[in-house]
C-alpha cells in the first residue's frame, strides 16, 4: 500500500511540474504577441492560461509600444558575388 501511495504522490508531482511548464511557456508566447501588437492571439492565449487555472503573467506588462510608430524589420541585403569571389554590386 505504502508504495502505491509515493507513486501517486510521484505520478501527481510529475503532472503538476507538466502543468507548471505548460504555463511558463504560454506565458512566454503571450509576452512575445504583446510585445509585437497581437492582441487578438495574446488574447487567445489568455484563454488556454484561464483553462489551465492560470491568469496572466504575474509580471506587470511591458508598456505598450505606440501604434504611429511601426516595428523597423528591414535590413540591408548582402552583396552577391559571382563564382569567381567578385562582388556584383557596384560601388
Amino acid at each position: 500500500m505504502r508504495i502505491e501511495d509515493e507513486r501517486e504522490a510521484t505520478e501527481a508531482e510529475a503532472a503538476e511540474a507538466q502543468k507548471a511548464s505548460l504555463v511558463a511557456s504560454l506565458r512566454r508566447e503571450r509576452a512575445g504577441y504583446v510585445t509585437r501588437g497581437l492582441d487578438k492571439r495574446a488574447a487567445e492565449v489568455d484563454e488556454q492560461l484561464k483553462e489551465l487555472g492560470a491568469d496572466k503573467d504575474p509580471k506587470p506588462e511591458p508598456e505598450e509600444r505606440e501604434a504611429s510608430a511601426p516595428m523597423e524589420t528591414a535590413v540591408e541585403s548582402k552583396p552577391r558575388t559571382t563564382a569567381s569571389g567578385r562582388s556584383t554590386r557596384k560601388s
